[in-house]
């Protein structure tokens, strides 16, 4: 009689054991197509755009020529730096680099974050000496940041946006002048003279642009700092209509007036 017992007892906890095995399996089942369908929302839903540069620092750490770049994060809940895959493409004289900035439309945040970001542009071997290389991110260059290298006698030499301290506008009897108060750092450091640009007067919007590129020896740095002065003549005061124009140098932007042959800066 307790035989019989003990086997009618094993058949039970046998048929719970596959009934709740069953159960389980229906249930991982289900988790299981939420999570991939989950997954192929997001693929849908997710878009890879180049990230922008705010900035760009190339260095060489002795055998590899180095760019480091702060990119913009165009919503921090919605973007992401992938790292992982940026590229590096040299055609030329042109190093482009792209990294990816992944985004998933379905949380579209309108706040603006940065992220820093390094990737070897190449060995130092691979550049030609006294070549001027232009280094470009996703394809394209601002005319207000132009960012370079070349390499010299073995030293490398970067090129990238003067910081404007301070800029200021007068009339200097009929000429209008502007005078730019360039940071220009360490003693290894110098105004790229050779590589100033201006514009051809004041555009439509009566804006006038001038860059301002540094040239910065790569190695340790002196802890002195240095500033230089830029003076450009951009127009005259009688061939100049009444108006409020503005002057853009670098990242830097002043504006004034002319009213009656008098010219003011604005506050």
């Amino acid at each position: 009689m307790k035989k019989i017992l003990m086997i009618f007892a094993v058949l039970a906890v046998a048929v719970l054991a596959v009934a709740a095995s069953g159960c389980l399996s229906s249930d991982s089942g289900l988790e299981t197509n939420t999570t991939n369908n989950t997954t192929n929302n997001m693929t849908n839903n997710t878009t890879v755009t180049g990230a922008p540069a705010q900035s760009v620092i190339i260095y060489t750490d002795g055998d590899n020529v180095i760019a480091q770049m702060v990119v913009m994060i165009m919503g921090t809940h919605s973007q992401s730096i992938d790292k992982a895959n940026a590229t590096v493409n040299v055609s030329g004289t042109t190093v482009d680099v792209y990294v990816p900035a992944v985004t998933v439309s379905g949380i579209n945040t309108m706040d603006i974050g940065y992220e820093d970001v390094t990737v070897v542009l190449g060995k130092v071997s691979d550049f030609e000496a006294g070549k001027k290389y232009v280094v470009t991110i996703d394809g394209k260059s601002d005319a207000m940041k132009q960012y370079g290298f070349e390499i010299v006698n073995g030293t490398l030499y970067s090129y990238r946006p003067a910081n404007i301290d301070n800029v200021t506008v007068a009339a200097d009897g009929n000429n209008i002048t502007v005078t730019a108060v360039v940071a220009i750092g360490g003693g290894a450091n110098s105004i790229d003279k050779e590589n100033i640009t201006t514009v051809d007067g004041f555009n439509a919007d009566g804006e006038y642009d001038i860059y301002i590129p540094l040239k910065v020896k790569d190695g340790p740095s002196t802890m002195e700092m240095k500033w230089g002065d830029e003076k450009f003549v951009i127009g005259q005061l009688d061939k100049m209509k009444d108006g409020t124009y503005v002057v853009k140098i670098n990242d830097y932007g002043i504006s004034f007036t002319i009213a009656g042959g008098q010219l003011t800066v604005n506050a």
